[in-house]
């Protein structure tokens, strides 16, 4: 039969946990939250230049007279183009990675909350049952290193993954700085053209 000193400290435990499992919700949803928040406003900024930025190209294009002025517009047009677009996806990606981050700390510290949780509880079945202390401390130490093989891991895959990434955006802003020159050094060749 239970008494009642086994039955409040189960009713407070299940509380504890309850309250712990609702603090570990709300702040994953916090994450989600301004990860969600944080890309509306790049978007919304995004938005916004680009509206602005086709506003100054039409009137810019209604206000030239002669072809060389519209193959001198083109030509002013096209790298600025490629940088906004740089831009965007590098605050993108900015913003994607900070993400990561987050997510990432939340599950590691989850992880290790664990892990403290199963070694005390370990540890009171080791003072209940002495003879069984040996096989307790073999998991202990199986779990402390794969703890740190994990924490290895995630390094290594962190580094990895950001240094791939930055150089796959340096690689595509490279590209459209190539591309943009390209682009402006075929409009000023075809301005004399389209003069005669």
């Amino acid at each position: 039969m239970l008494n009642t000193n086994s039955l409040a400290n189960a009713h407070e435990q299940l509380a504890s946990l309850g309250q712990a499992n609702v603090e570990k919700a709300m702040r994953l949803s916090n994450i989600v939250l301004s990860t969600a928040e944080r890309f509306a406003s790049l978007n919304m900024e995004l938005g916004k230049k680009i509206l602005d930025q086709n506003v100054e190209t039409v009137k810019a294009l209604t206000e030239a007279k002669d072809p060389k002025k519209l193959a001198e517009i083109s030509t002013n047009l096209a790298q600025p183009a490629v940088d906004n677009s740089l831009n965007a996806a590098r605050s993108l990606y900015d913003a994607a990675v900070l993400t990561q981050n987050e997510v990432q700390s939340f599950v590691e510290e989850q992880l290790l909350e664990f892990n403290k949780q199963l070694c005390a509880n370990l540890d009171k079945i080791a003072k209940t049952n002495p003879a069984g202390e040996p096989a307790i401390n073999a998991i202990k130490n199986v779990l402390t290193s794969a703890t740190a093989a994990y924490d290895s891991v995630a390094k290594t895959a962190k580094k990895v993954s950001t240094e791939l990434a930055e150089a796959g955006v340096a690689a595509a802003a490279n590209s459209a700085k190539a591309a943009g020159e390209v682009v402006s050094q075929a409009t000023k060749q075809a301005a004399p053209a389209a003069k005669k």
